[in-house]
Order: structure tokens, then sequence, then C-alpha cells
């Protein structure tokens, strides 16, 4: 069973080859005690949401501020966040809710990312989204949401929320994919997301422990892997005549194995938040140890 953040540690190191490969850059984290300690070595911030600016439905304490700071200074800042449940007008709503001010060119989603790839398949293609239709896919293929009764026969499925689904459907969708091997979209890698005092099962937990020859279906969209990274990359150079060096900017998250694992592996230097979000209680430095996953940088708040 998957309970804590512990649990979820221990199912990232039995698959890394199931992640983008450990970087070969020799780093040895530096902690530091504020932003305002690094910030001048940097032009662009890619800043994950659950952990780092928000637990649940609360802001983290000193978060708005910070990334008020940075945005004065003229940096380009980012939410890069694996949250895929909301559209992109409801995650825009969400952040100010929460007290921030982002443009929406600069709230990047493993959703919008996985949207604009949905060109890809054929315009006739049947999607059967793991979502609420009142949070449904914007694209031009029909789609089927779960509990419609073509859902099954769907020619692509597509993991947006788990938030409707349950290992009793996830035993159905892969008894069928044997039957039927279709592609799988994952819109949301995470295990985990911590709450304000627990924490939800997201959809890498269903996915990423699918059998090999299940798991070959799966295409995932968010960190670790480069298409969001890329995504953020291609926003940030918009109109520029020379292109950001990526070891200016800088990846702030509290997970080892997506934003610092991702974070490394597209060439960024990394900033792994301690203190609210997936090591919260835990014992950082055995777990930079046992995952060898490396930050340059520490700091236990935004």
């Amino acid at each position: 069973m998957l309970n804590t953040a512990s649990d979820a540690f221990e199912i990232y190191l039995n698959i890394p080859e199931r992640f983008p490969p450990l970087s070969e850059r020799a780093v040895t984290p530096i902690s530091i005690s504020s932003m305002d300690e690094i910030s001048a070595q940097f032009d662009v911030f890619l800043f994950d949401a659950y952990g780092v600016l928000n637990c649940g439905s609360q802001a983290i304490e000193g978060a708005g501020d910070s990334i008020e700071k940075l945005q004065a200074a003229n940096k380009q800042v980012f939410v890069v966040t694996n949250s895929a449940t909301p559209n992109p007008l409801q995650l825009r709503e969400k952040f100010q809710n929460l007290g921030f001010n982002f443009l929406d060119q600069n709230i990047v989603s493993s959703r919008s990312v996985l949207e604009s790839h949905l060109q890809q398949l054929p315009a006739q293609a049947t999607l059967g989204v793991i979502n609420t239709p009142e949070q449904g896919l914007d694209c031009q293929q029909p789609c089927h949401y779960v509990g419609d009764e073509k859902f099954w026969q769907s020619d692509c499925f597509i993991f947006l929320s788990s938030q409707c689904w349950s290992w009793e459907l996830q035993g159905q969708l892969e008894a069928e994919l044997r039957k039927r091997p279709r592609p799988f979209w994952i819109g949301n890698p995470d295990l985990i997301a911590p709450l304000e005092n627990s924490i939800s099962i997201e959809p890498g937990s269903y996915t990423f422990q699918m059998s090999q020859s299940l798991f070959r279906l799966n295409r995932y969209f968010g960190k670790p892997f480069p298409s969001i990274f890329d995504e953020v990359k291609r926003r940030c150079n918009l109109g520029l005549t020379q292109t950001i060096d990526p070891q200016r900017m800088l990846m702030v998250g509290d997970t080892l194995h997506t934003d610092v694992l991702g974070g490394n592996a597209a060439g960024l230097k990394t900033l792994l938040v301690t203190e609210h979000g997936f090591l919260k209680g835990l014992d950082v430095d055995s777990h930079i140890q046992r995952s060898k996953v490396k930050p340059d940088f520490i700091i236990t708040s935004i």
C-alpha cells in the first residue's frame, strides 16, 4: 500500500529504468537560507507548486513574497506543475486565489503540454479521458469520460486525474489493454502530492507499476520527463535574439525524482525545498544519497 512519502520513495528506487537517467554532472549540494543568496546567478526560475508554493489549498508562508521579489527584479518566473486535473482557466484562478500573480504564459502544466501533442493523434481517434467532463480536454478528437458506455472502447486513454479512479478501474483498464493494446498518455507522472496533513494518490502511482508489456504503451507528460522542460525553454526564449543558457535557469521543487531529476536531466540547476512537501519530516541527506539524485542547492522553504 502507498500511504506515505516514504512508501513512494521506495517505489522510485525500485524502478529507476522508467525515469530519465541520472545526471553525470558532479554535484555537491549547497545549503542556503534564502533565495536572495543565489538569485543573481539565474535569469529564469521554474517553481513547482505543491510543496513549494502551496500545500493543498493553502499558500506556504513567504512564498508569495519570494515570487514577487523575483518578478520585480525582472526575472522570468514560471510555475511548472504536474497538476493535470484543472484546465488552464481553472489553474490560473487557483493560483490567483492562493495570492500569486502569474501570467497565463508563465503557467506551464503537464496537462497543457499533453494537450499540445494531441494533434499527433488522428482527428477521428476517440479518447478515453480519466477526468471529469467539467474539466475536460480542449481537443478536436471525440472524448469519452469515466462512466461513459464507450469509455473502454476508446482508441487512446488520457490519464489526467486520480480523483475519479481506483485500483479496481486500473485493473479493468489493464485487462482491456491486454486484449487490445492502445496508447496510454499520462498527464501527471507524480506518485503522490502533499496536502496539509496527508497525501493524495496521483496517476503515477497507478501507471509506473504496470507490467513491462503494458508499460511500453505509456507516454508521460510532466516532470521529470523532457517535454515540459522543452516547453519552458521555448517560452522563455520567445522574442530573444540569444538563447538563455540552461545553467542560468533554476528548477525549484520538493521532490527528488520529479523536480530535481528532471531539472538535472534538462541541463538546469536545481534547488530542493525540504520543509513542506515530499521530504517533510524525513532525513534529506539520506534520501539524496540513496536516490543518487543530487540538487545544486537545498533550502527549507522559499
